[in-house]
């Protein structure tokens, strides 16, 4: 922040809003300290935030301001940065409950009491994630890219519960992962919790990583 400050006379997303055409098309990496002038320009934008909150949480960036960014209907996905988690259910998982620790509040997504937290989460990052990707994806409609994943529903996470609350136990139960069968383009790449290319993925990246170790 005080090198941008040195270096341009303005904040980060100050000097990007300020220099350079933010619309829709573009997707801001962390803008994780903005004060909430910026967060609600950056929302007016258009633009997709793309937020990696276990990585702000292991380099000790601090939080995303919410809020703020929410309260102005901002756009927001999230994804990994070369970071050692590269799982989208507990970067979900960590912003719900960063924002609840900083505001001493439950539900922060949902945004009341009476709606799902877990599905109010998802179906921001899936927007956001259509979003910064450029592709259709997200729902089950014409149209839209066949990325689909299945949840078994006799995972002890999941067993009895119906509706909303399979979000909800999916995301805030660890990580210990219900996620039976996905399909990526069309394709299923994963069936019955194992990749297609399993075996083979394991070896090498056990291979590179001794290599790299030595």
């Amino acid at each position: 922040m005080n090198d941008c400050v040195a270096w341009s006379g303005g904040r980060p997303v100050e000097w990007l809003l300020t220099n350079a055409p933010v619309d829709k098309h573009w997707c801001t990496i962390h803008a994780t300290h903005m004060t909430a002038e910026e967060a609600t320009a950056l929302a007016a934008s258009g633009a997709v935030v793309g937020l990696c909150p276990t990585t702000e949480a292991n380099l000790g960036d601090g939080l995303f301001p919410f809020e703020d960014y929410a309260g102005a209907e901002g756009n927001w996905g999230v994804g990994t940065d070369s970071h050692v988690s590269v799982s989208p259910i507990a970067e979900l998982r960590l912003l719900e409950y960063g924002q609840r620790i900083a505001r001493q509040e439950r539900n922060i997504a949902a945004g009341t009491q009476d709606r799902s937290t877990g599905r109010a989460l998802l179906e921001h990052a899936w927007a956001g994630g259509s979003q910064a990707s450029g592709r259709s994806t997200g729902g089950l409609e014409v149209g839209q890219r066949a990325d689909i994943l299945s949840l078994n529903e006799n995972h002890p996470v999941l067993v009895g519960r119906t509706g909303d609350e399979i979000l909800d136990s999916w995301i805030f139960s660890g990580e210990n992962t219900p996620v039976q069968n996905v399909m990526v383009g069309g394709k299923w790449v994963i069936r019955d919790g194992h990749h297609e290319r399993e075996e083979e993925i394991l070896d090498n990246y056990a291979t590179v990583l001794r290599r790299l170790s030595t």
